[in-house]
């Protein structure tokens, strides 16, 4: 650890971790789909994920947003954290349903693996929020 430098609370954590992942994906996203066919029902693909420019600027400013919350105070991390976890949770759940019979609903280019990789994201974002503290005092 560098002198001078505070570790970060679990809070802060998960929504920079997250908010990271989330920006590199939009980062990606768009050096594969480029901006034509913004919120195309059917777009490109970076390895089994379908993409398009709307989805992408979606994840980069989901991204940017966890970011920046997880450089301000523990409790406003969290509650972003827990935001974008029902939100990921809910749209991937919800995709999983709907886009297959609606597909002309379908705007942010969502497949199953799309729907799915939403849901882990989800799970793994409460789990992690809710994972022991080690610097908790014992109870």
């Amino acid at each position: 650890m560098l002198s001078g430098f505070a570790p970060l609370s679990r809070g802060r954590q998960v929504a920079t971790v997250l908010g990271l992942i989330y920006a590199v994906l939009g980062t990606v996203g768009f050096a594969v789909s480029g901006f034509d066919g913004f919120a195309a029902t059917r777009g490109d693909t970076l390895t089994i994920f379908e993409v398009n420019p709307l989805q992408n600027l979606i994840h980069l400013s989901l991204g940017w947003w966890l970011v920046s919350s997880g450089q301000r105070s523990d409790e406003r991390a969290r509650t972003a954290a827990w935001a974008a976890a029902a939100v990921l949770g809910l749209l991937g759940m919800l995709a999983l349903y709907l886009f297959d019979s609606r597909p002309g609903m379908n705007v942010i280019n969502s497949n199953r693996a799309v729907d799915v990789a939403h849901v882990v994201s989800a799970a793994a974002t409460v789990l992690w929020l809710n994972l022991p503290s080690k610097h908790a005092p014992p109870a």
